[in-house]
């Protein structure tokens, strides 16, 4: 008999005065609700079930009707700057001349470090030499921040001048008292690193999640492996819960990668009461199912004692996942390459292939995140069109996420309003 077996059977508790009756090592079930209780729950949990069977009965593969189009709340990034551009701080325009003002983007000048800024613009165009030794005049100040020498540090790997990087660290090491920066090896090539399709869950689970469910399920028509993100999360319904489970069981034989199962886990927990039944079973089942995906039998097992002793039912078995190995890569969105887009090493003047290539990356993940591990210079010119070509993914409510920016290039980003519509995150020295 397995471990749950002897839940396979609804036994009649003893009567409250029976003092030999054998103590169990697990709570007691809660005492049978009242007749109207047990109407009005029984009443609630068919509901429930009927609203999952009916999203998911008007679902298919290429069609959901307008109603149910509508996606969990998320706060939809900023839209793109107008295409309005004042001139530059005077030396930086000095130094662009017609260059800047014929970009059409709106730049924005700080006033906190000119230095910086004007560094990485010369950087972008190329002018090495003149950026390096304005950054060498920056990290000469006693006040300086680590900002510049970072940026200092980002120009020697850049240009392949490990010599300088390592004499720098030195020094970086002597004024912060910290280890420096190491020096980064060379990152193969972007079309060695294979992307998995992803969707992204946020806001919400509830019946507004159909829309994702249905790109999901379309997702998994041609793909045998894909990515489900629910870092962004914030409350679970009974209804969502429910969908969701539907679906994963639909991805029995799949290779289901859970980013953000944590999260996820603990919102669900937030809405169960050991003993409580509400509207539906969804909620726990969901639970244990995300257990499984993750290969956590010990939580599992624990999870299903609480389960039986609320519903006084037996739990489903545990079985460990098809592809246990990629299920749980909590960490996959913070290494290169995953489901990320891998940016290529510089980036001029020619971006319509990358803009079209970037594109077609976005149809099958969302979030829309870029690698930038590789990614050293981008030009002025290129920035703007860059900014461009994503504004209108942006505008459509997508989140588009670069990591490991070189602090050169995120420094032109935010000086052209780039960082106004994509969440930036700069490498890790």
């Amino acid at each position: 008999m397995g471990l749950f077996g002897l839940f396979g059977k609804k036994d009649a508790p003893p009567a409250p005065g029976d003092k030999d009756a054998p103590r169990s090592r697990t709570p007691a079930a809660p005492a049978p609700p009242d007749t109207e209780q047990q109407r009005q729950r029984s009443h609630r949990a068919s509901d429930t079930a009927k609203k999952i069977d009916a999203i998911e009965s008007e679902m298919s593969s290429e069609f959901v009707p307008s109603h149910l189009l509508t996606t969990n709340s998320q706060t939809a990034p900023p839209e793109a700057s107008q295409n309005t551009l004042p001139d530059l701080a005077n030396s930086t325009d000095m130094l662009l001349g017609a260059e800047v003002r014929g970009l059409g983007l709106e730049v924005n000048a700080s006033e906190a470090a000119p230095i910086l800024e004007e560094a990485a613009i010369l950087f972008a165009n190329e002018q090495d030499e003149v950026a390096e030794q304005m950054l060498r005049m920056a990290v000469a100040e006693p006040e300086a921040g680590v900002d510049a020498w970072l940026m200092l540090f980002d120009l020697y790997q850049a240009t392949g001048r490990q010599t300088e990087f390592e004499h720098l660290s030195i020094d970086y090491a002597r004024r912060f008292e910290t280890s420096p920066p190491a020096w980064r090896k060379t990152l193969p090539p972007a079309s060695t690193r294979l992307a998995l399709p992803s969707v992204a869950f946020a806001g919400k689970l509830d019946a507004s999640i159909v829309k994702l469910v249905e790109k999901v399920l379309k997702i998994a028509e041609q793909h045998q492996a894909l990515r489900l993100e629910f870092g962004r999360v914030t409350e679970v319904a009974p209804v969502g819960c429910g969908l969701l489970l539907r679906t994963l069981k639909k991805l029995q034989q799949h290779d289901v990668s859970v980013i953000g199962a944590n999260e996820l886990t603990a919102r669900i927990r937030a809405i169960l009461e050991v003993g409580r039944r509400d509207e539906t079973e969804a909620p726990w089942l969901l639970l244990l199912e995300i257990l499984r995906l993750q290969n956590r039998e010990h939580e599992f097992e624990e999870t299903s004692i609480d389960y039986c002793i609320t519903f006084e039912v037996s739990p489903p078995p545990f079985v460990p996942p098809v592809h246990g190995s990629s299920a749980a890569r909590e960490d996959a969105a913070e290494q290169p390459g995953g489901s990320a887009f891998m940016m290529p090493a510089a980036v001029d003047g020619r971006t319509e292939p990358l803009l079209a290539a970037i594109a077609q990356h976005a149809d099958l993940h969302d979030p829309l995140v870029l690698d930038c591990a590789r990614l050293d210079r981008v030009d002025f010119s290129a920035a703007g069109q860059l900014m461009m070509g994503l504004a209108p993914l942006a505008r459509n409510g997508r989140t588009i996420e670069m990591h490991h920016v070189s602090r050169l290039v995120l420094a032109l980003f935010s000086m052209i309003g780039l960082t106004d519509i994509v969440r930036v995150s700069p490498r890790k020295h």
